[in-house]
């Protein structure tokens, strides 16, 4: 398990499933991660499945679950994907599943300890990530801990009746391991 000061990112595991589902079909969370149809139960197991035992280099993927350190609650995922090992990085994404949860730190929080992890444990050198123009929340916390924009895909998305820019970001390895260097810990269990 990693750290923050909020959060603790822990393997992703099938008992999730039950709280994935109460939150998964959200319109307010679906509309930023690409998709408004609902989901069925038996396709988040598949998901689930292959993010739990999905191997960062041979798969690609990088899956972990948020958790409030101090409850244990469940609050969303957080992931790298299409990592190149031979390149050294990686697509980042994190959804805070519960929207009660929102606007309180965890984001943040989740976002700084899994950069932590793919710069320290899984020595990437650059994280990426494009975000919905009109996700200001999002957009907000990618600042805060050091993301840079570098430019702008138009009209990438069909969302809610329109076509929706978005954002691309991305955080080099030497720029965060300005705040965070060689031996520095995110937060303590």
């Amino acid at each position: 398990m990693y750290y923050g000061d909020l959060v603790r990112l822990r393997a992703i595991e099938v008992d999730d499933l039950d709280v994935l589902m109460k939150y998964v079909n959200n319109l307010e969370t679906r509309r930023f991660l690409g998709s408004l149809l609902p989901n069925s139960r038996k396709s988040e197991r598949e998901w689930v499945e292959r993010a739990s035992t999905a191997d960062p280099w041979k798969d690609g993927q990088f899956v972990l679950a948020i958790e409030d350190k101090k409850t244990g609650e469940f609050l969303g995922t957080t992931s790298f994907f299409d990592i190149s090992k031979l390149h050294r990085h990686a697509e980042f994404g994190i959804s805070l599943w519960n929207t009660e949860r929102q606007d309180k730190g965890f984001g943040s929080d989740a976002t700084t300890t899994m950069l932590w992890v793919g710069f320290h444990v899984l020595g990437l050198n650059n994280i990426y990530l494009n975000a919905n123009a009109d996700n200001a929340r999002a957009l907000r916390v990618y600042e805060k801990v050091g993301f840079k924009k570098i430019g702008v895909f138009r009209e990438m998305m069909f969302s809610m009746g329109k076509f929706q820019d978005h954002i691309a970001m991305d955080i080099l390895r030497s720029e965060f391991l300005e705040r965070f260097p060689p031996g520095s810990l995110p937060g303590e269990p």
